[in-house]
């Protein structure tokens, strides 16, 4: 039996990624174990029901990973006692009555104190049943078998984990924007292990405040320190390279984004003092107007670059190419099956 187990794992093949972005939605699928190459990839219409049918026929198999866009992604960090998560949706739903019909991971980012007075923070993710069903529901009656829904946080990092991370790199931190058409998801990871997210509205519409005071006193966001001068300067001690030549004059919506991006770096830098953002890397529809990234990189004055999934993936730089098949992408990494 364990043997016929592993043939079948072997000669199955890889799931479909499927994600729902704001503008469309995009089907990919690859092949392959040591080197993983495109077996197609298609993007249809978010409300063309039979496209999606005819698109799931261009495949191989039926089972596929759907993926939210960042709109339909929650997202906050909580802090709490150590091991204090019994309250935790209650917590949550005091910032965002949404969070009670939600999923919720959570993960550990930093345990700050000692003793009596030891906390940890939380980043919860949370994902809201009725929109995960609608997509399930979407798939199935394409003819589609659904066996995972996520959202891009995971995806993007395991993708630009794959495309950028080289043997020794553990200690590089990254920060990913993942700029969908509406709201973008900011990420921060170390290596490949992801310690803060927010969303944001994105650059293209008009940005909103998302940072107000709290009025609990806990749940609470830890205090966002003050950006000092010798921020400042090791901000501003590299110039974008991934970028570079590219001219852009930044918006009045691109200077609301980049100080919304500027307080991620600020919570980022009271957690984790002694990791300093190493580069910016931008994916999503967004991220295809390279002279708006370069403005935003130009404005934080850290090293920057732009995704592209067909940098790794054999033939995919026909049908899949640039940043907006990023998180497809990553799905498809995140949850490709190998031997056992």
């Amino acid at each position: 039996m364990g043997s016929f187990a592993w043939l079948t794992r072997r000669i199955s093949p890889q799931p479909i990624a499927v994600h729902f972005g704001s503008d469309v939605i995009r089907f990919m699928q690859i092949k392959g174990f040591a080197e993983h190459s495109i077996h197609d990839a298609i993007e249809v219409a978010n409300n063309d029901h039979v496209g999606i049918s005819d698109a799931l026929l261009s495949f191989r198999g039926k089972r596929c990973v759907a993926c939210l866009s960042p709109k339909d992604a929650l997202v906050q960090h909580i802090r709490t006692e150590i091991n204090d998560e019994s309250h935790l949706l209650k917590k949550l739903v005091r910032h965002d009555e949404r969070w009670e019909h939600a999923e919720i991971r959570s993960v550990c980012v930093k345990t700050t104190g000692s003793g009596l007075d030891a906390r940890q923070e939380l980043l919860c993710v949370g994902i809201n049943r009725t929109l995960a069903q609608g997509v399930v529901r979407k798939l199935e009656t394409a003819g589609a078998q659904v066996i995972a829904v996520t959202v891009p946080l995971y995806a993007s990092i395991r993708a630009f984990d794959k495309l950028y991370r080289r043997d020794g790199d553990d200690k590089i931190t990254s920060m990913l924007i993942d700029m969908d058409e509406l709201v973008s998801m900011v990420m921060i990871s170390h290596g490949s292990n992801c310690v803060f997210a927010h969303r944001v509205e994105s650059c293209t519409s008009e940005v909103r405040e998302t940072w107000g005071a709290e009025i609990e006193t806990e749940p609470a966001l830890l205090p966002i320190s003050t950006l000092t001068h010798a921020e400042t300067e090791r901000r501003n001690e590299t110039n974008p390279r991934g970028l570079c030549g590219v001219q852009g004059n930044a918006s009045g919506g691109e200077k609301k984004f980049v100080g919304e991006l500027v307080r991620c770096l600020r919570h980022h830098d009271t957690l984790f003092p002694e990791r300093t953002i190493d580069r910016v890397i931008f994916t999503g529809s967004g991220a295809i107007d390279t002279e708006r990234c370069a403005s935003i990189a130009s404005e934080l004055g850290i090293t920057s670059f732009i995704a592209d999934p067909s940098a790794w993936i054999k033939g995919a730089s026909e049908i899949a190419s640039g940043p907006s098949w990023t998180t497809a992408a990553g799905l498809c990494l995140r949850y490709s099956e190998r031997a056992a």
